[in-house]
């Protein structure tokens, strides 16, 4: 009865006080630098984009929520491009056979890049998808999203207006 009551114990302690790798201590930390290849083999960096605010988009052609907020996050980069947002897209799916044929149906006018080796999306440990990262002009993240709803386009319109305007 002791062990069960020892394991018990450690096993709550694992889940509610030790910190697990995610997102906890990423916010107000400088984005980490990537080089990725787009569906087009042009290099696309993190650095390319300093001086502008980024919502940098972790998903998956084959995630429900993806297909659904790739869209909406399409609509704010026409909206805020030129004031100086980027949006990009870093698919965590490998094949390029499968994110070109999301794209056939749903074209974008973001930048959409693979990460085939999921270097990118284990640097900025990304645990469930769709995951969005405001970043700062100055390349410090500023936002974390986990999921999308229709709920989330104002929050990221205003938070991306807010970043825009410092």
């Amino acid at each position: 009865m002791l062990n069960v009551k020892k394991i018990i114990i450690t096993a709550l302690v694992l889940v509610f006080v030790v910190p697990l790798p995610g997102y906890s201590g990423q916010i107000g930390t400088m984005a980490p630098a990537f080089s990725l290849v787009d569906l087009n083999g042009k290099e696309v960096t993190l650095e390319q984009f300093k001086g502008k605010v980024v919502f940098l988009d972790f998903w998956a052609p084959w995630c429900v929520p993806c297909r659904q907020e790739l869209p909406e996050l399409d609509k704010l980069n026409k909206k805020f491009h030129n004031e100086g947002l980027e949006v990009i897209g870093i698919s965590i799916d490998a094949s390029e056979k499968n994110v070109a044929a999301f794209l056939k149906k749903v074209p974008l006018s973001v930048h959409i890049i693979i990460d085939k080796k999921n270097e990118v999306s284990d640097a900025y440990r990304v645990s469930s998808l769709p995951t969005g990262f405001i970043i700062g002009r100055d390349g410090i993240i500023e936002r974390i999203h986990k999921g999308f709803s229709r709920e989330s386009i104002p929050i990221y319109e205003k938070e991306i207006d807010a970043l825009l305007k410092q």
